[in-house]
C-alpha cells in the first residue's frame, strides 16, 4: 500500500471519530411548571442521541386530584420516563406517576418545540388524572432549556 492511501485512511478514521465523539456529547435539560394544576420540576442529562440518560432531580405535586395521595410532593426518577423524543426542534416526553406502591396512577406529557434564539423549548403539557372514577385531562403552558 502507498504512504497516500495509508495516509488517507488515517484522515478518514480520525474524521469519523470526532464525529462520533461530538455525537455522544450531553448536554441539561431544566423543566420547570408551577400553575394552579401542577407543580413540576426537573433537572436532567441528555445524551448525544437525543434521551435522558440521567434525572439529577425531578420533583412533581399534582394539584388537582380528589385525593391526598397525588397532592404531596413525590420525586421523578428515570423509572418514571415512559416514552421520550428529543430530536431537532421536538421534545416530547411522557412521565408516569405511581403512588406509593409504585402503581401507575397518573401521567404528564411535555410536547414542546426548539427556539434557537432563547435555546429553549417551549409548549404545552397534558396531564392525565383520575378523578371521580374517569381520567381527566387538564392543559397547560411548559418550558424546558
Amino acid at each position: 500500500m502507498s504512504a497516500r492511501i495509508v495516509l488517507s485512511l488515517v484522515v478518514a478514521l480520525l474524521g469519523v471519530l470526532l464525529a462520533a465523539q461530538s455525537a455522544l456529547a450531553t448536554g441539561n435539560l431544566d423543566c420547570a411548571i408551577n400553575d394552579k394544576q401542577l407543580d413540576f420540576e426537573l433537572f436532567a442529562l441528555t445524551g448525544g442521541a437525543g434521551g435522558i440518560v440521567q434525572v439529577n432531580q425531578g420533583t412533581i405535586e399534582i394539584k388537582v386530584s380528589d385525593g391526598r395521595t397525588l397532592r404531596t410532593k413525590r420525586a421523578i426518577e428515570l423509572k418514571h420516563i415512559e416514552q421520550q423524543w428529543i430530536y431537532g426542534k421536538e421534545l416530547r416526553l411522557r412521565f408516569g406517576i405511581a403512588n406509593e406502591k409504585d402503581e401507575p396512577v397518573a401521567s404528564l406529557i411535555l410536547i414542546g418545540a426548539y427556539n434557537a434564539g432563547k435555546d429553549s423549548y417551549a409548549g404545552h403539557y397534558v396531564l392525565l388524572v383520575p378523578q371521580a372514577g374517569e381520567e381527566k385531562q387538564f392543559k397547560g403552558k411548559m418550558k424546558c432549556g
